[in-house]
């Protein structure tokens, strides 16, 4: 069992759902820990991260923490519940979720996710400033049909999920230096 779990409280459970009950001891995964107001806005002590193709919670844990039982404080610091979902998919679990989802790559790329007006064009760096990002609205087909071919855009639902997916890469993690103090206070937290 993670040490994640070690401090949770358990609880009785139905496991059955009928009578007689057979009820087992769980873990209340409804108690969910929160960390410090302090630590949590204290900006300084977060640092970027993107997560290579196909590396999993547990690998990002070992790099940057050095072991795996710190996988849990990754989920808690994105606020990710959901590990399959919320966690970028390898390049072939993606293919096989878009094959699933839309039935072939080919319908994937021919499907029509929205519409987008275009309302300012991307603006290079230069010397001494940063570059500006495009940004884009989603309209109707209506709309998008009044526009100049280069004010619009057509999103099609392979290059949506390729880029909901792809925004799945980024995310924070705490500096090594706090963890052992997260740790204690999610123990203390709990008990």
């Amino acid at each position: 069992m993670s040490d994640f779990f070690v401090n949770y409280p358990q609880i009785s459970y139905n496991i059955s759902g009928t009578k007689p009950a057979k009820v087992k001891t769980v873990i209340n995964l409804m108690e969910r820990a929160k960390i410090k107001n302090i630590v949590l806005d204290d900006v300084i002590s977060y640092f970027p991260y993107s997560i290579k193709e196909n590396y999993r919670p547990d690998h990002v844990s070992n790099e940057v923490y050095g072991d795996v039982k710190y996988t849990w404080l990754i989920f808690l610091i994105n606020d990710i519940t959901d590990p399959i979902y919320e966690w970028p998919l390898g390049s072939r679990e993606f293919g096989a979720y878009i094959k699933d989802k839309y039935g072939t790559l080919t319908i994937a790329k021919n499907t029509i996710h929205h519409y987008e007006q275009i309302l300012r064009t991307r603006v290079e760096s230069t010397g001494t400033t940063d570059p500006v990002p495009e940004a884009r609205i989603e309209i109707d087909e209506t709309t998008y049909d009044t526009l100049a071919t280069t004010a619009r855009n057509i999103k099609y639902c392979y290059d949506w999920e390729v880029d909901r997916n792809e925004a799945k890469r980024d995310i924070k993690l705490i500096d090594r230096l706090y963890v052992a103090d997260i740790l204690s206070e999610h123990a203390e937290k709990l008990e």
